[in-house]
């Protein structure tokens, strides 16, 4: 999922842009968010180490009145994301020539002007970074292919719940919210092919932490976002946490 950094040091500005960003957001219906909104480069620099596995569009004003300025941040930010979508907002024009001198690979440079002219170009932008990012991860989803009865079936790994041992040997059972699959298999093999976001939670489960809704840490049971439920080891206990915590 696509979300937003707003680093901007004048909370008047900072106010204003928020709410161009999201009244923009929701005359483009779009699903993207403003995960964090501040006047400290640091802190954007320690929500991203923390989420790395994220996309991010990143508005940065030029002139922060902090140890470093947002060129600077966005210098810093490419250490860490170097896929992110870059987006300077300032009044000051003549600064530009600094996102060319630290190579910071911006997508556009927004100028403050009036509340119309300013909305106009951040939704211009969004929208060419929101197509952007929808095509690129159309070519991205990842599938798995698994074979039940006599058909081989690509899956979406992102639409998968959770795997798990089945009652009769050597038969596995594949959870979807639109119900289940039963095919022959192990789940060593498939802990193999999936991508990071599952985790073997027990001997008999393997499961995909972005669809998990919460964990019972007393009675070592998940619950997934259909109400499903799957078995926790102590041993793996803390790993789980560990993945679904930031």
């Amino acid at each position: 999922m696509l979300s937003i950094i707003i680093c901007e040091d004048n909370n008047i500005q900072r106010n204003k842009i928020e709410n161009i960003i999201e009244t923009e957001l929701i005359n483009l219906k779009m699903d993207i968010s403003i995960d964090l909104s501040t006047d400290n480069p640091k802190v954007v620099i320690d929500y991203i180490k923390k989420n790395r596995d994220r996309s991010f569009i990143y508005f940065l004003d030029v002139d922060l009145n902090a140890e470093i300025n947002g060129v600077e941040l966005a210098k810093n930010i490419r250490k860490y994301d170097i896929k992110g979508y870059i987006v300077f907002i300032t009044s000051h024009e003549e600064f530009s020539i600094l996102t060319f001198k630290y190579k910071v690979q911006a997508l556009d440079y927004i100028l403050k002007t009036d509340d119309d002219i300013l909305g106009k170009n951040i939704s211009e932008c969004l929208y060419e970074i929101y197509d952007n990012y929808k095509r690129i991860n159309s070519y991205k989803r990842e599938t798995i292919a698994i074979k039940c009865g006599s058909r081989i079936i690509n899956f979406y790994m992102d639409e998968i719940l959770f795997f798990e041992t089945a009652e009769t040997d050597h038969i596995l059972r594949m959870h979807t919210e639109k119900g289940f699959y039963e095919f022959y298999g192990k789940l060593k093999d498939i802990e193999n092919q999936v991508s990071k976001e599952y985790y073997k939670s027990h001997r008999s489960y393997l499961v995909n932490t972005s669809k998990i809704k919460s964990i019972d840490t007393k009675e070592l049971t998940i619950y997934m976002v259909n109400g499903d439920r799957c078995l926790i080891s102590k041993r793996n206990l803390k790993g789980l946490i560990s993945r679904c915590t930031i």
